[in-house]
């Protein structure tokens, strides 16, 4: 089983009140950042294109004092553009970038508080040095060493970079979804009764639910293990009987993929 890249994180506010964050690791930030270069890429793409009009006015002696002062204002738009484009949409986007936004991600201070203008600032501009020697080698080097999966620019600023709890759900329940795709043929046929849905508690979802939660990552003779008394608490409950059920672990899916609408939000 592969260890996750992402951290269970917990913060205590001076309020004492407990927060609980999952720091985001090295390949969900490397796929934030592949987004926000693209769009960087597209802008950039359109600002050259617009530089090289420009040049063409002036090469042709047209209006060459205007071809003089646009030229210059394009190169001062490209330094500002990427220089600035982390800065100004994590601070006017809530900490978060398009792509941080897209994958779910988003920038903290360290006691859990939403980063201010300094700390986002000071994170970015050591973004220079993360690069160094290329392609942010040393900020990926820095935050597979970091418990709180920093880069330099974090560890200055006093930020960190967390999963945002709807979009870590989100993709908890994609997870599941794939694998309860992959039960989809070996399921039994299942009918249950309004009169029977009625009798499934909230303990019994709680109990079902956790089980499922566990089908993308445990071994599936570990899941068969933990079906067995599962599944006799469910047939006891629903009045089956499990002689006709070889599987215990596909009479739970049935039963969950039965009643999940009654109980998820």
């Amino acid at each position: 089983m592969n260890k996750p890249l992402d951290k269970e994180l917990t913060i205590i506010t001076p309020e004492q009140v407990q927060l609980q964050f999952h720091t985001a690791g090295l390949g969900s930030r490397a796929l934030a950042h592949l987004l926000d270069t693209l769009i960087l890429l597209i802008v950039n793409g359109i600002l050259l294109l617009f530089v090289i009009g420009i040049s063409r006015l002036y090469a042709g002696e047209w209006l060459p004092a205007v071809a003089d002062y646009m030229i210059a204002i394009s190169i001062i738009l490209f330094v500002v553009l990427n220089l600035g484009y982390f800065v100004c949409t994590e601070a006017f986007m809530g900490g978060q970038t398009p792509g941080k936004r897209v994958i779910g991600l988003r920038v903290l201070q360290n006691n859990g508080q939403s980063a201010t203008l300094l700390s986002i600032i000071i994170r970015n501009l050591f973004r220079l040095l993360d690069m160094l020697p290329t392609s942010y080698f040393l900020g990926a080097v820095v935050m597979l060493f970091s418990p709180r999966d920093k880069r330099i620019g974090d560890m200055v600023a006093g930020t960190i970079v967390v999963i945002e709890a709807r979009s870590e759900r989100m993709n908890r329940r994609r997870r599941i979804e794939k694998a309860l795709s992959k039960w989809k043929l070996a399921l039994p046929h299942m009918e249950l009764e309004e009169s029977k849905r009625q009798s499934i508690t909230s303990d019994d979802w709680q109990l079902l639910q956790a089980w499922i939660e566990r089908l993308p990552t445990m071994h599936n003779v570990r899941l068969q293990q933990l079906a067995v008394p599962i599944s006799q608490h469910f047939a006891r409950k629903l009045e089956h009987n499990l002689s006709g059920q070889p599987n215990p672990a596909a009479y739970l899916i049935a039963i969950y993929d039965r009643i999940r609408d009654d109980w998820e939000v």
